[in-house]
């Protein structure tokens, strides 16, 4: 599993004092992934040593910064996480020369818009972080002063040391930086705009494209060319030792297991379905053997003991994904054939029998008898709590999930089916339900962090 722990100092006092920043916003897009790139693109090319984390459940801005650096960039969630949160930054972050952390939404925004948990802000605070501050000065001048301002003194335990402009033109550059260091903040970058980011940074209803889908090289390009050199990486360096505050905390006793398992487990991957957290692979690889399996090219499933088949975008592709007849009846064999099946999401989509967008209606795989249509708003979005109402293959009846759901489809279910989930919180499948089992195959809208839950041990187990 994700926690093994024997890399801490389990029974003693533990400090994390690595240096560490926050890039938030005051608002959504922006421009806090593009600043987030361009300063680990920096940071890399002066030989530092950085990793990355994102604030919030998120598959995709991770993707980007784990393209650029080569290494996984690890979620961080107070909510779903609660105090381990440092514990699992302490395990990502030691011995290295910075630490890098992505939020979400704006600076103070919070899932429940009244508290902090959960905010950028929170995470900032429970790290003992500076918040590096992004402004978009686009058609602005003093203006962004009062926005540094305010954002400074709504919360005094936020320090923000520093800022980065963005979306500038060359005649702003002096007077926006002179007008945020007024406010005590040091401009650390000034990203200019570019005709070019919004072909590089595409944005579609979940956020960015990300780089599996051949967005990466372009923008990876362009940040390390125009956006990294513009990163002044001393004074933010100084500025990151001078304000991370040593955060002592006592690491969990618990120990988990180290597997050498020799279980062949697949993923459907490529384009279509992306959305894995990093320790899932990790886990799947101490179960056994791992394998990639692309649904638009590949016609065949290996021999497998477990198909995982995670979020991503199957609406985009369903057109590619109906061509590939052969891979979509080996599944459908496969599941016949007593192999077991776990879906999240677009994998529960692709179960289904046929995918509605607005181009058109393609045909899925079949082995849940109902019809998935694409719609233009959120159906289900946020975080999720779901209770197992009976016995399913990743949990007995009586636990409780913690998760979050963020998709615009729907499911009209044309069969009968006992729903494993009731939502105390989230919209599910159907009214507050979700979770279909289908002999050894189990599908649900609910995305399930492994640090949090690990469905591996479920389905493998058994076996």
């Amino acid at each position: 599993m994700e926690t093994n722990r024997s890399d801490l100092p389990l029974g003693e006092e533990a400090v994390l004092t690595v240096p560490r920043i926050v890039i938030a916003s005051s608002k959504g897009r922006g421009g806090k992934t593009l600043a987030t790139l361009a300063i680990l693109s920096a940071l890399r090319a002066t030989g530092r040593s950085v990793t990355a984390f994102k604030n919030g459940p998120d598959y995709i801005d991770p993707s980007h910064h784990a393209a650029l650096l080569g290494e996984p960039c690890r979620t961080l969630d107070c909510i779903l996480m609660g105090s381990a949160t440092i514990e699992r930054f302490y395990r990502y972050s030691q011995g290295r020369d910075m630490a890098v952390v992505e939020g979400n939404h704006g600076l103070y925004d919070s899932p429940d818009g009244r508290t902090e948990l959960g905010s950028t802000a929170h995470l900032a605070k429970t790290l003992g972080a500076p918040v590096v501050i992004v402004v978009d000065g686009e058609r602005a001048n003093r203006t962004v002063g009062a926005l540094v301002r305010g954002l400074r003194q709504f919360d005094p335990e936020v320090r923000i040391p520093a800022a980065i402009l963005t979306n500038v033109v060359p005649r702003q550059f002096d007077r926006l930086t002179a007008v945020v260091e007024a406010e005590g903040v040091t401009v650390v970058g000034i990203l200019p705009r570019d005709e070019e980011l919004a072909e590089a940074m595409p944005y579609r209803h979940l956020g960015l494209v990300p780089p599996a889908e051949g967005s990466s090289p372009n923008l990876q390009k362009l940040v390390t060319d125009r956006f990294a050199p513009r990163i002044d990486v001393p004074r933010l360096m100084d500025l990151a030792r001078e304000n991370s505050l040593p955060i002592r905390f006592r690491p969990s006793k618990e120990v988990s297991p180290v597997r050498n398992g020799t279980s062949q487990i697949g993923f459907l991957a490529g384009r279509p379905f992306t959305f894995y957290y990093p320790e899932m692979i990790e886990q799947a690889q101490q179960w056994g053997s791992v394998r990639f399996i692309d649904p638009e090219k590949d016609g065949a499933l290996p021999p497998l003991d477990l198909l995982v088949i995670g979020g991503g975008f199957p609406e985009v592709y369903a057109a590619s994904l109906e061509a590939n007849r052969s891979l979509r009846a080996a599944v459908r064999h496969y599941a016949d054939r007593g192999g077991t099946i776990y879906a999240e999401c677009g994998g529960l989509m692709y179960l289904t029998d046929s995918i509605a967008t607005s181009e058109g209606e393609h045909d899925m795989v079949g082995l849940i008898e109902g019809r998935t249509v694409q719609e233009r708003r959120p159906v289900g979005h946020g975080y999720a709590t779901a209770r197992v109402t009976r016995d399913t293959l990743i949990a007995p009846r009586g636990t409780v999930l913690h998760g979050h759901e963020f998709h615009y489809s729907r499911v009209e279910l044309r069969g009968r089916y006992d729903l494993a989930l009731e939502y105390d919180v989230g919209s599910g499948l159907f009214e507050g339900r979700d979770g279909i089992q289908i002999g050894n195959v189990y599908a649900h809208y609910l995305h399930l962090h492994p640090s949090t839950f690990s469905v591996l041990d479920g389905l493998l187990s058994r076996s």
